[in-house]
């Protein structure tokens, strides 16, 4: 049975084979939702029911950050008919496999995704962050964590292009650059208003950019670059 593949719409469906009937044994699919790079992806399942083991070993849903098998960007391993919580991915790849094996089989499940309109963790070279839905205003409410992650002993520079927020003391909607992760303590600038930010390069190989709106008066967002380099 045909099943799998490459997903690249920003929202779509994915099941197991032959649902809502008993999926086949020996079933190995693989799928690859890949969105725009600065996005992240929610997965939600709307049916989910396959043999129980109390490892996971013998039907499985198994999901993955990124496009590996890698056992260090495995989210989690679901089976039984207890339905898998709500998943967001850490950057703009997630990778589902569903298995089965040679006997006992169950109605499967059924899953939907969407892009998530902002943040995620960005280790290209250089590239583009935006408010959600610029040059439109940006929403209500609105909380995005981007992590800017270059190659160790690297830099990254930031440089707003356009910067247009309610203003206030940035106690309402704010962008927040910090120098590192957000770990740590580490110095944080927060800008507001109509002023664009300066241009920051880190002083560490990674770069955390938040920004956050409240329940009313927009703007229309912002626009920044970033580059790494040695």
């Amino acid at each position: 049975v045909k099943c799998g593949g490459v997903l690249s719409a920003p929202v779509g469906h994915l099941s197991s084979p032959n649902f809502p009937r008993v999926y086949p044994p020996y079933s190995e699919c693989s799928w690859m939702i890949v969105v725009s790079e600065g996005s992240t992806i929610q997965l939600t399942f709307q049916e989910f029911k396959l043999e129980y083991h109390d490892a996971c070993d013998y039907d499985y849903v198994r999901i993955y950050n990124g496009a590996s098998r890698d056992e260090g960007n495995l989210i989690g391993t679901f089976c039984g008919s207890q339905t898998p919580p709500n998943l967001t991915s850490s950057w703009h790849v997630l990778s589902v496999i569903f298995h089965s094996d040679k006997h006992v089989g169950s109605s499967g499940f059924s899953a939907t995704y969407r892009k998530d309109i902002c943040g995620g963790v960005l280790t290209s070279l250089s590239g583009v962050i935006t408010s959600p839905d610029y040059p439109d205003n940006y929403p209500n409410n609105a909380e995005c964590h981007w992590l800017i992650r270059a190659a160790p002993h690297s830099t990254i520079r930031l440089q707003f292009t356009d910067f247009q927020l309610e203003s206030q003391e940035c106690n309402f909607d704010y962008v927040a650059v910090s120098d590192g992760s957000g770990q740590e303590e580490e110095q944080v600038r927060h800008y507001c208003g109509t002023t664009k930010p300066p241009d920051t390069t880190s002083s560490s190989n990674q770069l955390l950019v938040v920004f956050k709106s409240d329940f009313n008066i927009g703007g229309r967002g912002f626009k920044a670059y970033f580059s790494s380099g040695r």
